[in-house]
């Protein structure tokens, strides 16, 4: 059994809990396919026993009919589905991906893979984790081509006990390598919201010719002070007639990888370098957690991958050189801290 993947499509089909019986025996065994006999279907009201029978149906119901999840234009179905943690989790992620796909979960969840198919039958089984959670184990052979061969795998949905007809709501979902689906949304997230939805700003509270002292502010609220061996009042009125490159600078930069930012400083030093200098948003530190000089310039930037680029140049000391000094880019956790 192949299945084509479409992640995060607006799936239209109604869930409605078919309420098949199944034996008092085990519950694995159930193939996906399994189709619920209309003369077979249970009382709402029977639901409320929440057995681990049901838990199963609303399993193979939901892989059957939710395979993709759900789009967060339609949060109706999500409320019916998903327990309140679970719909944060993933309508910020739909938020996250729909923006150029900073988020990683470019993969098949189901199958923890691109490229590959559930082949067969899935067997389901279910583990009891406390009184309100079951865990509804799906267990399948995973193969990646049909000319080779296949290996056993288990992915799991975690259930908690819903006052609804359905009786459950999806929690969460363990990858077969038992990654927690929900955690991992919510952690790329996280670093999507500082990076794209939470602005930095700075105030100048006081300079003069060789220091300023500032303050960093996010939504409000004051993270962190520095007194910085540079005079800032020309960054808020810059000189027209002075150029950009001999100007003193600060910038606030915020990367996926220091979702709390940087303070970054370019400051005249002697007669015509510029000194980059570092500051971690994340760390008590009122130093620099990096620095250098540039012989005439000291620059920072954010590239495609939204790493954050440190350039400075300085003499070249190579035997052939074109000019007498090279520019040196360095990317920040590559090779700077």
């Amino acid at each position: 059994m192949k299945i084509a993947v479409s992640f995060f499509l607006l799936l239209f089909t109604t869930f409605s809990y078919a309420g098949c019986g199944v034996s008092n025996g085990s519950v694995s065994n159930l193939p996906t396919g399994q189709e619920c006999n209309s003369g077979l279907q249970v009382n709402r009201n029977a639901m409320t026993h929440c057995t681990d029978e049901s838990a199963v149906q609303y399993a193979k119901q939901f892989y059957r009919d939710h395979y993709g999840f759900f789009s967060e234009q339609n949060p109706r179905m999500a409320d019916q589905l998903y327990t309140a943690d679970f719909k944060e989790a993933i309508t910020n992620h739909a938020e996250c991906v729909g923006d150029n796909g900073i988020c990683n979960l470019h993969f098949d969840p189901w199958l923890n893979a691109q490229d590959g198919y559930a082949d067969g039958e899935i067997d389901y089984s279910v583990q009891k984790l406390d009184e309100e959670t079951l865990s509804v184990d799906l267990n399948y052979q995973f193969r990646v081509h049909s000319t080779l061969p296949a290996r056993p795998q288990t992915v799991s949905l975690l259930l908690k006990r819903a006052k609804s007809e359905q009786c459950w709501k999806l929690d969460d979902m363990l990858l077969p390598d038992r990654t927690s689906m929900k955690a991992m949304m919510k952690n790329d997230y996280e670093h999507f919201y500082y990076y794209k939805k939470t602005s930095l700003s700075w105030n100048l509270l006081s300079s003069n010719f060789e220091s300023s002292n500032i303050e960093v502010v996010r939504a409000n609220k004051i993270v962190a002070k520095y007194v910085l061996n540079c005079d800032l009042s020309e960054a808020l009125n810059p000189d027209p007639e002075q150029l950009d490159g001999e100007m003193n600078k600060i910038g606030l930069v915020v990367t996926p990888s220091k979702p709390k930012g940087f303070v970054i400083t370019s400051c005249r030093v002697g007669a015509h370098s510029k000194q980059l200098a570092v500051y971690d948003l994340e760390s008590d530190r009122q130093d620099p957690v990096w620095e250098k000089t540039g012989s005439y310039f000291g620059e920072w930037s954010v590239n495609h991958n939204y790493d954050l680029v440190l350039s400075y140049d300085e003499p070249c000391d190579e035997k052939k050189c074109e000019a007498p000094f090279v520019q040196r880019d360095l990317i920040w956790g590559a090779s700077s801290d």
